[in-house]
């Protein structure tokens, strides 16, 4: 009788790496990244966002920011690909906070009964309830500088200053809707001009000058009534 050879007992399947389902990998920017990996992004432009706020656009060095966010300098070249993009891609999301907390703002005020001039007033940086300038509002300013200075920068910031701009185009048109400005003053001259002093407020307050009793708007209020409400 001939023996069987034995069969050859199997050896444990090895296990295999977790595979690229749509539960482990996300598309960012066109590249592949795990869930997990997102954090340090977050975490430069966090910190970027810090370094810019306390010494400007363009002091700021990306050795300084990665070691805010506690990572190498190396690593900053994971997402982005050299230190501008970085520092654009910075301001451009401090940019986003503070236009959302400028919709916020009017979105407190009372719908029907807030004058025209207290919801320009509620879109200056650093509103009466800060105690300090915010990183964001800090960055807001530096968005225009850098658009001013950086082409680059322009092209990506500018569909952001736009909006900006446009908050205050749409307080000026619904009060002349209202009746309240006359209809005959130019909407882009009106929204360009309380722009310029908002963000002059902004800078000259960042730079030491003292603020001024908030209730004083009212004041100013009466005398911009004389300017642009219909006779």
């Amino acid at each position: 009788m001939v023996k069987k050879a034995p069969v050859p007992a199997k050896k444990p399947a090895k296990k295999r790496a977790p595979g690229r389902t749509e539960k482990n990998v996300v598309n960012v920017d066109g590249r592949d990244r795990r869930p997990w990996a997102l954090a340090s992004k977050e975490r430069l432009l966090a910190a970027a966002t810090e370094e810019i706020a306390e010494v400007g656009f363009e002091r700021a060095r990306l050795a300084e920011i990665a070691d805010r966010a506690q990572m190498t300098p190396g690593s900053v070249y994971t997402w982005f690909a050299n230190k501008e993009e970085l520092f654009r891609a910075a301001l451009e999301d401090a940019f986003d906070a503070q236009l959302l907390s400028n919709v916020r703002a009017l979105e407190k005020l009372p719908a029907n009964s807030a004058p025209w001039l207290v919801k320009i007033a509620s879109l200056i940086p650093r509103n009466h309830d800060d105690d300090d300038f915010t990183n964001a509002q800090k960055l807001l300013v530096e968005t225009y500088y850098a658009s001013w200075r950086d082409p680059l920068a322009r092209d990506v910031l500018a569909p952001r200053v736009r909006e900006h701009f446009a908050l205050y185009v749409r307080i000026i048109d619904d009060a002349k809707d209202e009746g309240d400005i006359d209809a005959s003053l130019d909407t882009q001259m009106l929204a360009s001009m309380f722009l310029a002093l908002a963000m002059g407020l902004a800078l000259i307050g960042m730079a030491g000058i003292e603020r001024t009793d908030p209730t004083n708007w009212l004041k100013i209020g009466i005398l911009a009534d004389q300017v642009v409400r219909p006779k």
